[in-house]
């Protein structure tokens, strides 16, 4: 299927927009009991065959007042407060039983909170739901940024490494932004780099862009990972990035992140045009 422009939204745009609310530890521990938290999903895309090959799971408060509001506006309340444990089960819970109604070729990523690292039960509930919802390990991917890594790499590597031993692949999320991540990287068994959004905004005009999206390619084949890029908007960013190296991407120009039956829906009619493309 040839790479092509049929999908976008401002959805996110207008959301992101919005002013920032003053959540506390009362009104999200609310929200979970009421059930107010969901996730909506992403598509990645293979970019030289144009097939789906798995979905981002993305956390959205759906507030009875204030409407779909974002991360940035709740996560660090709930970091400081002790609820991401709890917010990061609702996800995994959410996430893992809509991955159970689709083909077992696709797989599912999810970011994993900075204080969720430090939790010794991450192991057990990951391996717990993946028994409860029929899933393999090797299909789920979680997502760490830079600060998670580097905060406390001695109890990071642990961590990582039971994940890893269970199978789980482990990716490192704004990859590109800095290079403080390289060295730990090299010793962790990381199995993908996402290339940040703010790389491929600006790969169309800046040579310094392409560098540095070059270097990080380059660096993750070197460890034998995967590329992921992020906040791909047009068909010259797709294309460029295909032609750089990078395998797999994702963005408002294939797809808004989408709640599930909107998702659903989106995947069938991907797949019918990939099939007659």
């Amino acid at each position: 299927m040839s790479i092509e422009n049929k999908y976008s939204d401002d959805f996110l745009r207008a959301a992101s927009a919005n002013v920032k609310h003053n959540f506390d530890a009362a009104s999200i521990n609310n929200a979970i009991e009421n059930n107010q938290f969901a996730l909506y999903y992403q598509p990645q895309i293979d970019l030289t065959s144009g097939k789906v090959i798995g979905f981002e799971g993305l956390l959205r408060w759906k507030h009875p007042k204030f409407g779909i509001t974002l991360p940035e506006n709740f996560i660090t309340v709930a970091e400081q407060s002790g609820q991401i444990d709890a917010l990061t089960n609702v996800a995994i819970g959410k996430g893992f039983q809509f991955m159970e109604k689709l083909s077992p070729d696709l797989k599912f990523t999810l970011n994993i909170s900075t204080q969720s690292i430090k939790n010794y039960h991450l192991v057990e509930t990951l391996n717990t739901s993946c028994h409860e919802f029929h899933i393999d390990p090797h299909k789920v991917v979680l997502e760490f940024n830079e600060a998670a890594v580097l905060e406390n790499p001695f109890h990071t590597k642990h961590i990582l490494v039971q994940l890893n031993t269970n199978g789980f692949g482990l990716g490192i999320d704004d990859s590109g932004a800095g290079y403080s991540w390289i060295p730990v990287l090299e010793k962790l068994p990381f199995s993908e780099l996402k290339i940040d959004r703010s790389l491929v905004s600006k790969m169309e005009f800046s040579s310094e862009s392409r560098k540095s999206i070059v270097s990080t390619i380059e660096l993750a084949e070197r460890l034998g990972i995967s590329t992921v890029a992020e906040g791909i908007e047009n068909n010259l960013e797709a294309i460029g990035l295909r032609e750089l190296g990078c395998k797999v991407g994702q963005g408002y120009y294939f797809a808004k992140p989408m709640e599930e039956t909107e998702t659903l829906i989106w995947l069938e009619n991907w797949n019918k045009d990939t099939l007659y493309s």
